[in-house]
Formats: structure tokens, C-alpha cells, sequence
């Protein structure tokens, strides 16, 4: 395999008080062997305490940096919104901003990675190609030292495009087919593109909108099923739980709504929610770059982040409704409780 030219950004981002972390570090550490990689947490739990425990779990094994995801109306203490929403756009965001190296692979936290996984992307990286890994869920995983001992298959559990992909190497994928459980892509391509679109904040969906934007460019995605993450269901179910925004809007308002995108037709037959329309705009207007960041990704240091609180949107942007005001579309699930015994199972 030829050396690795530029390094590699590995972006977890949690919020989550049990995360797997450890689980994650010891499997990761023995593929890292020498190369020039960086592991990056952005945590919406940030705490200097919470930082100085994973610190420990990481010890001198990789270079490694914790940081608190960037303000967002949606989430955190700088919230607009009355509760917490599901804001995966802006903690990807975040990892953008503090990431160093050129090639940026992120990875869902409650995962250990499969052996290969480090290979497969150093393989990525060194093209510079756009690529999303696959995964598995599984219950009642038995880690040690980063092996999976045993665990229970997940009914549904197994990433749908699986028989789509190849043992051997990448295959082309379209855009709707990008998913983050585990995806790398080139830094500069973000930065030009203007990151995650957090038009996709409260309702998500943030990966495969980014995906058909990146086809939108011309760029071609691939899917390696080599790049193979498992997940715990268990930990997946921990709270605390995102909520979800995504409203139903009249279909006249709908249609209204998208032709100030320069939309004049719809693509997709879904319900007029605010999930279909960010499909609809990514594909109807052909855009490249986000359209709901009120801020330039390149031009974004980790010393301005204190500022976009003054920026936020008030209103958002599909119904007008005020952020201060929106609540969740269905009921929460029910959160499994943890015990400290599993907690510490689990590599807290």
C-alpha cells in the first residue's frame, strides 16, 4: 500500500453520556500503526471532566483533540429552540473547522471498527475519493481490546446497500446513497461546498443531502463495504435522544415555498414535509454549496464559533414558525437507562 500523502482526520461526533468510546479507541488504535492520522471528538456534552476522561481512554496512542460542537439554534446552550434537536449538520460542521489534515473521515459514535476498516480508508484518502463505508447493527455485543467476541444480530441491522458492494474494492453510488455511519471525502471538497447544509438541522438527512450535492458537482461517490463499522444497538437507544422537526406544510404553501428556491416542480411524491423539500431543492435547483449556513466554512476558525449566536435565524426557514417555539413532530422513543455496570461494559 503506497504511504499516506497528507494525513487523515477521524471526526466522532457524539452527544451521548455513554458513547463506546473506549470501544472505538481500542479498535482503531492497533490499524493506525504509524501513519499520520488525528482523531477528533465534538462532543454536545462538552465538559473539561467529560474531555479529561476520554483523554485517558486515548492516552498516547493517537494525536487526539476534544472540542465542543459550534453553536446552533437548534441545540446546546446557545439553543434557539425550546428542547434539543437532532443538529448533526453543525457538529460534522464543527469537525471542518478543527480538523488539520486533508482527507476527513467521520464515523458515528456506539461503533467499533472491523478489521480492514484503517486500510480501506487509507486507500480512500490517497485518492482523494468521495466514499461512504458500510455498517451493521448488532445487540448484546461483547467487546475486549477492540474485538468483537460475540453479539446478536440486528433483524434490520445490516446497511441496505450491502449487496450493492464488493469485497475487493469501491463501487459507484448515486448521491442519495451517501450515508455518514462512516464516509470519508476530501476537506477542500467540503470547504467548497460549503459543509453540511443546516437547512437539514431539526429534521436530518444532512448526509444524503450532501451527496446528491456532491453529484450535483459532477463528483463521482463510491460505497466500500471494506470500510465496515458495528454498531450497538444498545448504545444507539441511550439517551438522550434527538428530537426530530420535520412539520407538514399545505401543498400550495409547499409549492410556493419552492419556487423561491428556484424550484418549480417537485422530484419527489412524499408528503409536504420539510424533510422531502430539502431533496427537492437539492435536486430541482441543482445546488452545489449549502444554502442554510449563515456563515463561509473556509472562512470559519475555531476562534469565531463564539460569535454565530448573533447570527441565528429567528423563524425557520420552511414555515416560518418561530425556532422559540417548535416542538417535536412525533412522541420520544423510549430511552433504555443505563446501569453503571453496563456503563462501564461499554467504555463510557
Amino acid at each position: 500500500m503506497n504511504a499516506m500523502s497528507g494525513g487523515v482526520s477521524i471526526a466522532l461526533c457524539t452527544a451521548r453520556q455513554v458513547c463506546g468510546f473506549q470501544w472505538f479507541v481500542d479498535s482503531l488504535a492497533p490499524q493506525l500503526g504509524d501513519d499520520d492520522a488525528e482523531l477528533i471528538v465534538v462532543d454536545g456534552l462538552y465538559s473539561p471532566e467529560r474531555a479529561h476522561r476520554f483523554a485517558g481512554i486515548v492516552g498516547n496512542r493517537m494525536a487526539f483533540r476534544h472540542v465542543a460542537a459550534k453553536p446552533t439554534p437548534f441545540n446546546g446552550p446557545y439553543r434557539v429552540t425550546p428542547m434539543d434537536f437532532f443538529a448533526a449538520a453543525s457538529a460534522r460542521n464543527t469537525a471542518v473547522v478543527f480538523a488539520r489534515k486533508p482527507y476527513i473521515v467521520f464515523v458515528d459514535d456506539s461503533a467499533i471498527l472491523a478489521p480492514g476498516w484503517w486500510a480501506a480508508v487509507r486507500e480512500a484518502a490517497n485518492a482523494r475519493i468521495v466514499v461512504s463505508g458500510s455498517y451493521a447493527k448488532r445487540w448484546r455485543m461483547l467487546v475486549r481490546n477492540g474485538i468483537l467476541l460475540s453479539s446478536h444480530a440486528s433483524p434490520e441491522g445490516l446497511d441496505s446497500r450491502w449487496n450493492c458492494g464488493d469485497d475487493h474494492g469501491v463501487v459507484r453510488i448515486a448521491g442519495s446513497h451517501f450515508f455518514t455511519a462512516t464516509a470519508g471525502l476530501p476537506r477542500e471538497l467540503l470547504l467548497e461546498l460549503n459543509g453540511f447544509d443546516e437547512l437539514c438541522d431539526g429534521c436530518g438527512g444532512e448526509d444524503y443531502q450532501l451527496g446528491l450535492r456532491i453529484q450535483n458537482a459532477g463528483i463521482p461517490l463510491f460505497y466500500d463495504r471494506r470500510i465496515h463499522t458495528i454498531e450497538s444497538e444498545e448504545l444507539g437507544w441511550l439517551g438522550p435522544t434527538m428530537r426530530r422537526y420535520d412539520p407538514t406544510i399545505e401543498e400550495g404553501t409547499y409549492l410556493s415555498k419552492l419556487r423561491t428556491f428556484g424550484v418549480t416542480s417537485r422530484v419527489s411524491d412524499a408528503e409536504f414535509k420539510l424533510s422531502a423539500m430539502t431533496v427537492d431543492i437539492a435536486i430541482g435547483s441543482r445546488m452545489t454549496r449549502s444554502l442554510g449556513n449563515y456563515y463561509s466554512l473556509r472562512d470559519l476558525g475555531p476562534d469565531d464559533l463564539a460569535r454565530l449566536p448573533a447570527r441565528f435565524p429567528r423563524r425557520h426557514w420552511f414555515n416560518d414558525c418561530p425556532l422559540s417555539e417548535i416542538s417535536p413532530d412525533k412522541p420520544l422513543p423510549i430511552e433504555i437507562r443505563p446501569t453503571a455496570a453496563f456503563a462501564r461494559f461499554a467504555g463510557r
